[in-house]
């Protein structure tokens, strides 16, 4: 009697694994799992934490489509009470100094300029929901990873 290849699927087989692929991507092809750098422009209006591990949080608006805000975590390298006129350190392209009204007045952070991490969306405690790794501290270039929390 008749199998599989004298039945209406002969011939199928070869075109239908390329079509299932083409059709169903793998979910690291998702647009979710790469960042838009111009989320993080730092031009655009911004709300700076520092957070309980002591890093600083910088949120950025969100652009156009985008509604999450935009998270990137800078090692702090050095704080200052007040609002500070004049730092050395500000002229280094390596550092970015922040200033930050909280709860006992004005504080200035020496920062460094990359983030150890990005993110998108803010969970209670101000960390991003979901994060990108930048072990190299390197800015968005296409290295930065995706925390294995998912």
């Amino acid at each position: 009697m008749g199998g599989f290849r004298d039945g209406p699927f002969i011939g199928t087989v070869p075109w239908v694994i390329p079509l299932l692929l083409w059709v169903v991507p793998f979910p690291a092809w998702s647009c979710d799992s790469q960042l838009n750098p111009q989320a993080f422009q730092s031009n655009v209006s911004n709300q700076n934490d520092l957070l309980p591990n002591g890093m600083l949080a910088i949120r950025y608006a969100g652009t156009g489509m985008e509604v999450s805000p935009h998270v990137s975590v800078h090692r702090v390298m050095m704080t200052l009470p007040g609002r500070q006129l004049a730092i050395p350190e500000a002229k280094n392209p390596e550092y970015l100094v922040v200033e930050v009204d909280g709860t006992i007045g004005w504080m200035t952070y020496l920062v460094a300029a990359h983030a150890l991490f990005y993110g998108v969306g803010q969970d209670s405690l101000g960390f991003p929901e979901r994060m990108w790794v930048d072990s190299e501290e390197d800015g968005l270039n296409g290295n930065e990873h995706l925390n294995g929390k998912e």
